[in-house]
């Protein structure tokens, strides 16, 4: 037998053998994880971390699945300082002159491939394009939506839910009555439980958050409420299969609401695990992705993404089957045409409707409910806002409060700054990838590829900016601050983040907050049902799980 057929004859009898697979592990772990390290092309071996970080990405996506991702990137800078590495090419820097070098307009970082996992469509929307100019084009369009004057004219519509909510509100204190009365002490309305005791209706005020930051969205959107408020259920139409209705748009249905299928689903619910998901996708390659999907713990989040497409697409193609409605934001979206005169196609038209969906009702509802537990917790800051808003209102004969009427009360912002400064919508920091020429923040150079970020709940938490009291809940200090401190706290705070990609949905969501918390706390006094630290679950956004609260009519 010739020397070469031998040869290959053991190679092969050796590779079928299992001492021949076990002793290629440290070979494929030493090539993939140990050789980059040590060649360090990136030049990030300096910089402190988790041991595993340095070596692999995914532990990130760990940090992630235990629901710690604020908090452990917060302890990571306290023991390690300014900068901290999170995986082999990613450093968190905590300082707040790393965020005009980060994101700010002169910076020529563009947005990382973590944003490929928000993608629920083929077509990128505004916020997750990693393009510079494309994202240019969409915020030109779309900046009109948002402008001051615009948000002022939405006003009318964003009302009918606040006072949708209120109603619903009044509606469970009522029990009380009917319980001193000998009528059941416990309950549910819609979905939303109940129980009556020590003359308050105790109830978690998140899910009625929820369900009116999503009808207004879905109101000032695209003409009409998702109806969650009034039916007080996590509930509403969405796609079955984005792709085959995608291309039934401009098809009148028989019922003229849909040409596709569609089902009822909890919307809320689905956007929560979808959040869950990308934070975690983000950080690996997208290979990797089906193999989580398989786990037993991720099983029943695998819909979620196509499922929040579905409900964008319904809405997209409700709106459009509907001609006469009323002017919405959808109008400036279909009004828009490209430089080649072309109106959007109907993937574009439902990736952005997608991103008004979700940013437009889950940070509002977010931040809403932990600055109602604050409010609730230190009923002397309570009381303090109660007394500004009677004096305030005490002419208005309206449930709701109007915006011209609380817009400049100085407790009011300085309690909305604290809630947006103590439960960002955004913990850790989003990552941005060093640009060509590399990037030198507080004389640190990081090379070309490298990616960076600033981590806003740690910033929002700094002693050094926000004194001994940093953590907790003291709006005074945005009245009481001044010169240099006011400037640092200012200059640290990133509630929206800053620069070209900053949201572009502040002026709506900062009316919403003023009118939601001034509209509740002037007609009841909350309280909560534990001291306990509120209960969040810290994916991409930052969303409260529960919050157990009593409520009573004041006595106005």
């Amino acid at each position: 037998m010739p020397l070469l057929d031998r040869i290959t004859t053991h190679a092969l009898d050796y590779v079928c053998m299992p001492t021949f697979w076990l002793a290629l592990i440290p070979a494929v772990l030493t090539t993939v994880y140990i050789v980059p390290y040590l060649l360090d092309p990136l030049g990030l071996r300096t910089f402190p971390g988790p041991i595993f970080a340095k070596f692999t990405s995914g532990w990130l996506p760990w940090v992630v699945s235990q629901n710690r991702w604020s908090v452990a990137v917060d302890s990571l800078h306290r023991k390690y300082g300014i900068f901290v590495r999170l995986s082999p090419n990613y450093v968190s820097i905590a300082h707040p002159v790393a965020l005009p070098a980060v994101y700010g307009h002169s910076s020529g970082a563009l947005k990382a491939p973590f944003y490929d996992a928000l993608s629920g469509f083929k077509t990128r929307n505004m916020f997750n394009t990693l393009s510079r100019t494309e994202h240019a084009r969409k915020r030109r369009i779309e900046s009109h939506m948002f402008s001051p004057q615009s948000v002022r004219a939405l006003e009318g519509i964003a009302r009918m839910h606040h006072n949708d909510l209120v109603s619903q509100w009044d509606k469970l204190y009522s029990y009380v009555k009917r319980a001193e009365s000998g009528a059941a002490r416990e309950g549910s309305l819609g979905e939303c439980a109940w129980k009556v005791k020590d003359g308050r209706v105790w109830l978690d005020c998140m899910p009625w958050f929820n369900y009116w930051s999503f009808d207004t969205i879905g109101d000032l959107a695209f003409g009409a409420p998702f109806g969650m408020i009034l039916a007080a259920k996590d509930t509403a139409r969405v796609a079955k299969s984005v792709k085959a209705s995608l291309a039934t748009f401009g098809t009148p249905s028989q019922t003229g609401k849909f040409a596709f299928e569609t089902e009822e689903l909890p919307v809320i619910k689905i956007v929560g695990q979808r959040a869950e998901l990308v934070a975690m996708f983000g950080w690996l390659p997208e290979y990797v992705w089906p193999i989580i999907l398989m786990m037993p713990g991720f099983r029943g989040s695998r819909r979620a993404i196509p499922q929040v497409s579905g409900l964008a697409v319904a809405a997209v193609a409700k709106r459009m089957n509907n001609p006469d409605a009323r002017a919405d934001m959808l109008n400036k979206l279909l009004d828009a045409r490209d430089e080649n005169g072309e109106p959007m196609s109907p993937e574009e038209l439902s990736s952005e409707a997608f991103l008004l969906i979700v940013a437009g009702s889950d940070t509002v509802s977010n931040t809403s409910c932990a600055t109602t537990y604050y409010l609730a917790r230190d009923q002397r800051v309570q009381a303090k806002l109660q007394a500004e808003l009677d004096d305030a209102l005490k002419a208005v004969d309206s449930v709701v409060a109007p915006h011209d009427a609380i817009k400049h009360l100085p407790y009011l912002d300085a309690v909305v700054n604290e809630g947006l400064r103590l439960h960002s919508a955004v913990g850790a920091g989003l990552p941005r990838v060093v640009p060509e020429g590399g990037m030198t923040v507080l004389g640190h150079t990081f090379k070309e590829g490298t990616w960076v970020s600033v981590p806003i709940y740690h910033l929002h938490r700094d002693e050094n900016i926000w004194g001994e009291n940093a953590s907790v809940f003291y709006p005074e200090r945005w009245i009481e601050a001044s010169g240099d401190q006011k400037k640092a706290m200012l200059d640290a705070f990133v509630p929206f983040s800053i620069g070209p990609r900053a949201c572009i949905g502040r002026n709506l969501a900062l009316m919403q907050l003023h009118i939601v918390l001034a509209t509740l706390f002037r007609r009841f006094n909350v309280v909560l049902e534990s001291d306990d630290p509120l209960p969040v679950q810290d994916s991409f956004g930052r969303r409260p799980k529960q919050c157990m609260v009593g409520i009573k009519p004041r006595n106005l």
